[in-house]
């Protein structure tokens, strides 16, 4: 199954947030080869950005932080596909009256111009009005309750 992860998944698994386990079952099943992961090629630009602010509050600076950042983003890459959609897309995601979170809007784009059967996020609700007949929309939770624990 092809699964498209939000931005908002990836961090959680960096910074070890609330829903970490969960996200970390679905990372381990997509390494295992028994799910493919993607992600928006903005998501690495977006990590790119927060994780980078992240380590400055954090003290580390250049070199190290450069260093750190490689070694991160590599990481996540070698674990996930990052997807594109072209400028059709991004207009229709622009124009999708659904999301009220542009960047929602182009993340749902994304995943259908790429053939994902799953949509995963932490915030459910900004996908509550999307169109759930092309892709399915659900939590890491929900994700692992109903595919990986079954």
């Amino acid at each position: 199954m092809k699964l498209f992860l939000d931005t908002n998944v990836i961090l959680e698994y960096i910074e070890h947030r609330r829903f970490y386990d969960d996200v970390r079952c679905i990372l381990m099943a997509v390494c295992e080869g028994k799910h493919k992961g993607m992600i928006s090629q903005g998501c690495v630009y977006t990590l790119a950005f927060l994780v980078e602010r992240s380590l400055k509050a954090n003290n580390i600076h250049r070199p190290e932080l450069t260093i750190k950042l490689r070694q991160l983003l590599g990481s996540i890459l070698n674990m996930v596909e990052p997807a594109g959609i072209s400028r059709k897309e991004m207009l229709g995601a622009l124009s999708d009256e659904a999301f009220k979170d542009l960047e929602d809007s182009f993340q749902y784009q994304c995943a259908l111009k790429n053939h994902c059967q799953v949509l995963i996020t932490i915030n459910i609700g900004d996908f509550k009005d999307a169109d759930q007949s092309r892709l399915e929309i659900l939590t890491p939770a929900a994700f692992v309750k109903r595919y990986l624990m079954a």
